[in-house]
């Protein structure tokens, strides 16, 4: 029988490589704060270089329950709108919500 282990935001997007510095240590906040929030799981990043000029990012953050996943959502601050927050922005960003089921 399967179970939901876990519910998560998943947030793909294409950085200019100028934007990486500061994109990586704004992340490093976001999740030194979501340790701190009751629900939250994790959060895994994964950084691909595309060319010289762009880095694709793909953050993954897990929560126990789908109620503290839309909480967070609706009232804290998110990875998306991080990115968005970046200079310069985004040149793409998509943002997708799963379950995981074990």
């Amino acid at each position: 029988m399967s179970s939901i282990i876990a519910y998560s935001q998943v947030v793909e997007a294409v950085l200019p490589k100028e934007a990486w510095d500061e994109t990586f240590f704004s992340l490093l906040s976001l999740k030194s704060h979501l340790q701190s929030l009751p629900g939250w799981q994790r959060v895994d990043v994964w950084a691909q270089e595309k060319s010289s000029e762009d880095v694709k990012v793909l953050v993954v953050t897990n929560w126990d329950f789908p109620e503290q996943l839309s909480s967070w959502v609706e009232n804290g601050v998110t990875v998306d709108a991080i990115l968005r927050a970046m200079q310069p922005p985004p040149r793409s960003l998509k943002v997708n919500y799963f379950e995981e089921i074990a």
